[in-house]
């Protein structure tokens, strides 16, 4: 698959500022909102959460979400810009930009609806001035909202911490839950998406982000079920939690840290909703998610079905979770929050059953030790690897290998013999790159440990395309105590990896994405000694998606992904974890498919979360 483009906006940003004061923020709730209390099919809400973008496919799905409840004959809409920001000095510039989406908004949606056979003659846009706390508190600023012709009110994107600061418990928010409660759709992209569902996700805590977020804590979450006014909007979901920009910025992390906090505050843990750049998803009565537009797919998180269970292990504590059910909702698909019954096409698909799987065996042959890492150049799982090496053979005599793969592994060698003397090995080290120099002479026997290195995907490909190379690595890993193998060098272990370049700081994001797609991965053969598809780089590179496609591709074998600072360690005594985290994805029971639009679906992957220590079992 070529490059994708940018995923991020061409216009420019709203200038954020948190409100100066929160004195009137601080009220108690007094009112419970209806869809809270409403039986089960009497809500009237329809919310459309977008994960970010104003694609013009993103906005035609909002658009057809306003139209389905408009009495005509045109579809009215009305803007709400209350996540860009409160600073007197940027406000007619944050206006001049919340009026271009407006006007945006109103092109898409005439393109989308105005058709004879529709019955529309177009749509109208209407912006209101919400801008800070004082335009939220003036009734006036609230008329377009309590206009009974309103038919969809959309959120723009932001900080969604600054649109509740700017709307809870305001006359503009009590013309949104009213407007809400009588049928206009509600729908926000990004920030606009987080203030739906009640109980908000508000960012990572401090310094804190994606690598982070199976942290105990990274999440800052504003809770909807106290008295503060620190919430999603009082009309949003009471029984979802929705992530933004999820694939995109590597969420899945955070969401599964969070709906475990939620289930340990709520006893029943909601459902996570993490719905993607240029994505949207309909969302009808609280109830049923349906009809998915956009370029990608929604991840459902059900932490009830399978009996999931959950603690938090290692410094700093970190998520610990067995049997977390997970899906990919496309265009085709529906989802009960309720029942949370998952259907394609119309028919339900029984969830998987949670029977235990069998982590892999130590490949080696000689009872050795096989660290898989996720790129661990500076973390503690060296000390660990040089205490195994250790226990072998202390003297200086010993002999440890670090043999690197790919033309531009040479300083990566080098950085590693200097990492393991750091460490506590006093035995000699030997490093040698694959047709560098020493290669042709490069022998293996009678080594104490072996690391093998090669974090360049493309360089790599070369290298493994030797069939001496390969040879050396299956030695290395089958006859040596004690194997080392770290980042992109760990995949090709596995029955298959994908030689595609790791993104830089530029194409992140958008490899976020493409990595749930069924023909990003360009899959090669393996070595074949670990059966799975192991991914390195798990949370630092957004690579989520290529558990996904690893068990669309092979169902019978689990993905195992390793975080960065983390490693698998494969042992004459089972699997176990050293470093922060490891996460297996078990298709063994789930079913996949490519949606209309290239992403990919499922359902019934379950997932399993390691921490430090743990052994890898369910």
């Amino acid at each position: 698959m070529s490059p994708r483009p940018t995923l991020r906006q061409t216009s420019p940003s709203p200038r954020t500022r948190r409100a100066r004061s929160a004195g009137a923020l601080t009220l108690a709730l007094t009112m419970i909102p209806a869809a809270a209390s409403a039986a089960h099919g009497d809500d009237p809400t329809v919310l459309t959460p977008i994960g970010g973008g104003y694609v013009t496919s993103t906005l035609a799905g909002f658009a057809d979400a306003a139209a389905l409840g408009a009495s005509g004959p045109t579809v009215d809409l009305v803007v709400v810009p209350s996540a860009y920001g409160d600073g007197a000095k940027d406000r007619a510039e944050n206006l001049r930009l919340a009026a271009e989406r407006t006007a945006q908004l109103d092109a898409a949606c005439d393109a989308a609806v105005a058709s004879p056979a529709s019955g529309f003659t177009g749509c109208t846009a209407t912006l209101a001035v919400l801008l800070n706390r004082a335009d939220a508190l003036d009734p006036a600023n609230a008329l377009a909202l309590a206009d009974p012709g309103t038919d969809g009110i959309y959120v723009l994107g932001g900080d969604q911490g600054l649109a509740m600061q700017v709307l809870a418990d305001s006359p503009a928010e009590e013309a949104i839950t009213a407007a809400v409660q009588r049928g206009a759709a509600l729908g926000g992209t990004s920030a606009g998406a987080a203030v739906e569902s009640r109980t908000m996700i508000n960012g990572y805590r401090g310094s804190l982000g994606p690598a982070d977020g199976l942290q105990q804590g990274s999440t800052l979450i504003w809770w909807g079920d106290d008295a503060d006014l620190e919430r999603g909007l009082d009309v949003g979901s009471s029984t979802a939690i929705f992530d933004q920009h999820f694939h995109q910025r590597g969420r899945l992390g955070r969401s599964l840290s969070t709906i475990a906090t939620a289930g340990e505050r709520l006893g029943t843990s909601p459902v996570g909703v993490g719905v993607d750049y240029a994505t949207g998803v309909r969302v009808t009565g609280d109830t049923v998610l349906s009809d998915v537009f956009g370029d990608g797919a929604v991840t459902i998180i059900d932490d009830e079905t399978l009996g999931a269970t959950h603690s938090w292990v290692g410094s700093p504590a970190t998520l610990s979770a067995r049997r977390l059910l997970t899906h990919l909702m496309t265009e085709d698909t529906t989802y009960d929050l309720v029942s949370r019954e998952f259907a394609r096409a119309g028919e339900v698909i029984a969830p998987p059953p949670a029977s235990a799987w069998l982590a892999p065996a130590s490949p080696s042959t000689v009872g050795g030790t096989v660290f898989l890492g996720g790129g661990s150049l500076g973390s503690p799982v060296i000390s660990d690897v040089v205490a195994a090496a250790r226990a072998v053979d202390s003297s200086k005599k010993a002999r440890l290998v670090v043999l690197g793969g790919g033309a531009s592994s040479s300083s990566l060698t080098s950085a590693y013999a200097r990492a393991v003397k750091k460490a506590g090995w006093v035995g000699q080290v030997n490093a040698v790159v694959h047709n560098g120099k020493g290669w042709s002479g490069t022998s293996l026997a009678g080594a104490t440990a072996v690391v093998l290195v090669g974090d360049d995907p493309v360089a790599l490909a070369s290298s493994m395309a030797d069939p001496a190379f390969r040879a050396t690595l299956t030695q290395a890993v089958r006859s040596t105590p004690v194997v080392f193998a770290d980042g992109s060098m760990t995949a090709v272990l596995g029955e298959r990896w994908s030689a595609k370049a790791r993104p830089t700081s530029s194409t992140l994001e958008a490899e976020g994405v493409a990595a749930y797609r069924a023909d990003d991965a360009l899959w090669q053969f393996g070595l074949a000694l670990v059966p799975a598809t192991v991914v390195p780089h798990l949370t630092d590179d957004f690579r989520w998606g290529r558990l996904y496609a690893g068990v669309a591709t092979a169902p019978t074998q689990p993905a195992i992904g390793v975080a960065s600072g983390s490693a698998v360690v494969l042992s004459p005594g089972g699997a176990s974890v050293s470093g922060a985290s490891v996460v297996v994805a078990d298709g063994s029971g789930a079913s996949s498919w490519v949606s209309a639009n290239g992403a990919l679906g499922a359902s019934g992957v379950v997932l399993d979360v390691f921490g430090s220590g743990e052994l890898l079992a369910r």
